[in-house]
């Protein structure tokens, strides 16, 4: 089926692993039935970004990434109702069709039914030729087309600058502790990455709760940033014992839950030797394609010990972004101080670069005015 008209915007194209990054015209397509057209605003950098772009991660190229994005709709398919033109609103990857056995099990993640954007990117270059849409976004572009279960609205007075960290990021470690682990009132955290994810964790471990937070980063400027945010304890791995400072943190005790924040294999490795009997791994970074790490299990049938899985926190957009919105709103979730930088497109390899080396919680890639009524 041909696609709607097109429309010409600007991109970050990437072509092959380790080029450098190509600032491109690329047409997208309108807004078919039940897709929504978003002049994007501000677009968060992931890790899960640079694993594409350094090779840890197959794909086909050329694509354009990003994917924690914020904007204002320009445009609406039929069937459509979440939404209107002119609604601000963050964009996530998550895509669900609503139908397929795990969307009707409130599973969001892990939908397996197929839209019409999963097949045909909306994207071509100058020479008419398919430019793949990376992670269903496609956010570091002027605008994106995507699904309307990608989108929910936010209001006015939350700033779409901020509002970009809601797309993966945050939605991702809050949700981990919210939805996957369901950390409790009292438990011992750990917190091992202390990047955007990271820090998301850290926040929903505080906000439900939990006694104690040892927050893990070999970056010692990340530190505080994780004290400022919630954390009690921090250590870093290359010159602290890590399970020796959990004691101390604990009066002896290991931890209840233990997020891996990072796509670190020793991370991985170590981490099991942090969790208590009764106690959780959860494992949030996703290391790089055939990744493998050891555990016995013996010792972890016998301490009844779990290791979960947690894709994108295990989000409902429509559920946990205006949960989330709402903690920020009312203080209770720290958004602006996690934006360590701002980049105009055309800068984006040295954003790249800020994140590849640690340098940062989050970045961001924005457009025209990142505010709420600015010009999309």
């Amino acid at each position: 089926m041909d696609r709607p008209d097109s429309h010409q915007i600007q991109a970050a194209v990437h072509r092959a692993v380790g080029e450098p990054t190509s600032i491109e015209n690329l047409t997208i397509s309108s807004a078919g039935p039940g897709e929504v057209r978003v002049a994007v605003s501000a677009c968060a950098i992931c890790h899960s970004d640079l694993m594409y772009v350094d090779g840890g991660w197959a794909t086909d190229f050329p694509l354009v990434l990003g994917h924690e994005v914020s904007g204002c709709v320009v445009e609406i398919g039929e069937n459509v109702s979440n939404v209107t033109v002119g609604t601000p609103v963050v964009v996530s990857l998550i895509r669900t069709c609503g139908q397929c056995r795990p969307c009707l099990k409130g599973q969001d993640v892990a939908c397996e039914g197929e839209i019409p954007l999963d097949v045909k990117s909306p994207l071509k270059d100058k020479d008419g030729l398919a430019v793949s849409q990376g992670l269903n976004t496609s956010g570091f572009a002027e605008q994106v087309l995507v699904h309307h279960s990608q989108v929910v609205e936010i209001p006015e007075e939350m700033p779409l600058s901020v509002a970009s960290l809601l797309g993966c990021g945050v939605l991702t470690g809050v949700g981990a502790t919210r939805n996957t682990a369901e950390v409790g009132e009292g438990d011992i955290v750990v917190v091992i990455g202390c990047g955007g994810v990271g820090i998301g964790a850290i926040q929903g471990a505080r906000l439900a709760g939990a006694e104690i937070i040892l927050a893990v980063d070999p970056e010692d400027h990340k530190h505080g940033a994780a004290m400022d945010m919630g954390a009690t304890h921090t250590a870093n791995p290359k010159t602290d014992d890590v399970v020796e400072a959990l004691n101390e943190a604990t009066g002896g005790r290991l931890a209840d839950h233990v997020f891996v924040a990072t796509s670190s294999v020793t991370a991985l490795s170590e981490a099991i030797e942090l969790v208590s009997t009764m106690g959780a791994l959860v494992l949030v970074g996703m290391p790089a394609d055939g990744a493998t790490f050891t555990i016995d299990p013996g010792l972890l049938a016998a301490q009844n010990q779990r290791i979960l899985g947690s894709k994108m926190g295990t989000a409902r957009l429509s559920i946990d972004v205006p949960a989330l919105i709402d903690d920020y709103l009312t203080g209770e979730l720290s958004l602006d101080s996690m934006i360590s930088s701002t980049h105009p497109l055309e800068d984006i390899d040295k954003a790249f670069e800020e994140v590849r080396t640690g340098q940062v919680l989050r970045t961001l890639i924005v457009f025209n005015d990142a505010s709420p009524g600015g010009n999309p």
